[in-house]
């Protein structure tokens, strides 16, 4: 006859091998995510080498080519800021959390410059650009990927709210919202530099 700490035991055995298979899913889920969707900034770029490949000089003639000076300064603190992401999720894991707080309150203060410099960018477009698929490539793949970075970081100071609120402990189950929070911004940050290489470097 079974007694009743025996399947005490039972039962918590299987919850945690449940919790270990719904962790497991959930890496498994976002790793997709992150593969698949990443497929659409690449689609993007073929569209950009499409256009560009249709006319005889990139930009235009009569266009001037976009300056790398700000959006270097963006994407410097948009690397900085996943940087403080990674920190943040890996000192969290090793349960401190308000320094985890600290990372990730200047992380998403850093996302904000960089979305600052993007949205800049996005309406500073000359009329020559703009008159141009030159320009309209350029607003649409900055567009298309300041919507991603302003999603993400509104996750980001959801999570930020609810670990001042004390929700996350560290242990990796009850903490996989920031882990996949976490992969997203890295998901972020991987699309815009492929941007950023194509939009002002590659001419």
């Amino acid at each position: 006859m079974t007694t009743f700490i025996e399947q005490h035991e039972k039962q918590k055995k299987r919850e945690e091998r449940e919790a270990e298979i719904r962790l497991k899913n959930n890496r498994l889920g976002m790793n997709i995510f992150q593969v698949s969707w990443i497929m659409a900034f690449v689609a993007i770029i073929v569209v950009n080498w499409q256009l560009r490949f249709s006319y005889t000089e990139w930009p235009p003639a009569g266009v001037e080519p976009f300056s790398p000076i700000l959006p270097t300064i963006a994407t410097l603190a948009l690397l900085a800021s996943t940087w403080l992401v990674r920190n943040g999720l890996n000192v969290l894991r090793d349960g401190h959390i308000e320094t985890f707080l600290n990372n990730w309150r200047y992380a998403i203060g850093l996302g904000f410059v960089f979305m600052a410099i993007i949205v800049f960018e996005f309406f500073t477009v000359s009329e020559a650009a703009m008159a141009t698929q030159y320009g309209d490539t350029f607003r649409l793949m900055t567009g298309f990927h300041f919507i991603h970075a302003l999603v993400t970081l509104g996750i980001m100071i959801n999570i930020f709210r609810k670990g001042r609120e004390g929700t996350y402990t560290g242990d990796e189950h009850d903490s996989w919202a920031v882990e996949g929070t976490a992969k997203l911004y890295y998901f972020v940050t991987v699309a815009w530099i492929l941007f950023y290489v194509v939009l002002y470097w590659i001419q």
